[in-house]
């Protein structure tokens, strides 16, 4: 039997024809959070678009300040005024932080350095020319390049985008993503169930997922193990989305009836099982229409895992990112025991001092142990204990 592959190598065979969907839509900025810019933001205007006072003072000519000067106060500028078009020589304005500075001069003086009177005196007796300005297109010149188009967008892009006008933001259309869970034990939450049966959690969890992770999830639908009933339901599913996910079905017992369902479709499989744990059954391909198809075990803990290792990628590239994650190195706790034969990616607590330590669990099935979890830890391959302060990678649960 030819090995399963490794983590790395398993990753590259699910990516193998992913590429970008390269469709772009266009949202209003305040829905654009988290979404893949597609077109740069560019400044309509220099920024800041006049020279503005940095703190509250008075806006002078440093070359009327000399020792014992007192100058007269001939008026007063706040924020969202227009500046004089002149002030006369030897006098000075009182200035609001991010008002606009007369044309003819050139430094501001803090409250702080003055006796606040009129005439004002100061305590220095002398100020260099831009002292406390802002000085207009000290940030950008008009036509300058702000925000570079394949930034996934925070607060502060949307921020800088408003500064010229960026009300609407043309931004990459998210993967349409279709959940399709199978097997007659599964049950819906909110139904009564008898003691064999189990509610469906992979559901809601993966559809939670698929939004944080930048997809589109816009159906789910439960099968039971039936063959012509998955077939049915897998040639729909595929009918409508760039993403399909299915959940249970893929291993080999008699009632395992994904395969099947995918191979009268034609989805052609990059990806057969990874030598990992959880998620050994993981199988990736495209559909004859494009589609990206990811079979994810049935086991809650392997669906967890599986999302973020191979799902998460595939979208990433789908918006035209590169399938890299925020892996980040963190020490060991306390020592666990890892697998010896495959690399085991187990779900640990973020500690306060930013160590990992990895709960206890009763397999792929326990859910509820991944409940004060921060993200997935990898485990190398080797039959002894990892022991602590071992610094290892940690991936952070996406948000």
């Amino acid at each position: 039997m030819t090995p399963l592959p490794d983590y790395p190598e398993a990753l590259k065979r699910a990516l193998e024809g992913v590429e970008p969907l390269g469709e772009t839509e266009t949202v209003d900025a305040v829905a654009a959070a988290g979404r893949v810019l597609s077109r740069p933001v560019i400044a309509d205007r220099p920024l800041p678009p006049f020279d503005r006072a940095q703190m509250d003072g008075y806006a002078v000519r440093s070359t009327d300040l000399t020792r014992g000067a007192a100058l007269p106060v001939t008026g007063s500028i706040a924020a969202g005024q227009p500046a004089p078009t002149a002030v006369p020589a030897g006098q000075c304005v009182a200035i609001a932080t991010g008002a606009p500075l007369p044309a003819d001069l050139d430094a501001v003086i803090p409250h702080e350095l003055s006796d606040r009177g009129n005439p004002v005196c100061f305590t220095i007796d002398s100020i260099e020319p831009g002292h406390a300005i802002h000085h207009r297109g000290a940030d950008a010149g008009s036509g300058d390049l702000l925000v570079p188009a394949g930034t996934v967008l925070g607060a502060r892009h949307l921020g800088i985008a408003a500064t010229s006008g960026g009300c609407r933001l043309d931004v990459a259309r998210r993967p349409r993503a279709n959940v399709l869970t199978s097997g007659d034990e599964i049950r819906p939450a909110d139904q009564v169930v008898a003691d064999h049966q189990v509610r469906n959690a992979n559901a809601p969890m993966i559809r939670h997922m698929l939004a944080a992770i930048g997809a589109d999830p816009i159906g789910h639908v439960h099968v039971l193990d039936d063959l012509e009933a998955t077939v049915d339901s897998v040639g729909r599913a595929l009918e409508r989305c760039d993403l399909l996910i299915t959940v249970g079905g893929i291993s080999a017992g008699d009632r395992d009836y994904v395969p099947a369902a995918f191979e009268r479709h034609g989805v052609t499989a990059s990806l057969s099982g990874a030598a990992i744990q959880p998620g050994r059954p993981i199988m990736v391909g495209r559909s004859p229409g494009g589609v990206v198809v990811v079979g994810l075990p049935g086991n809650p803990v392997s669906v967890l895992a599986c999302m973020c290792l191979f799902c998460w990628p595939i979208v990433r590239v789908m918006l035209g990112l590169a399938p890299t994650l925020g892996w980040r190195e963190r020490r060991l706790a306390e020592g666990v025991m890892p697998n010896s034969r495959r690399r085991a990616f187990r779900p640990a607590i973020l500690d306060a001092d930013e160590r990992v330590r990895v709960p206890g669990w009763a397999g792929s099935g326990d859910l509820a142990h991944t409940a004060t979890t921060a993200g997935l830890l990898e485990l190398p391959v080797q039959a002894e204990e990892v022991r602590p302060g071992s610094a290892l990678r940690f991936l952070p649960w996406p948000s």
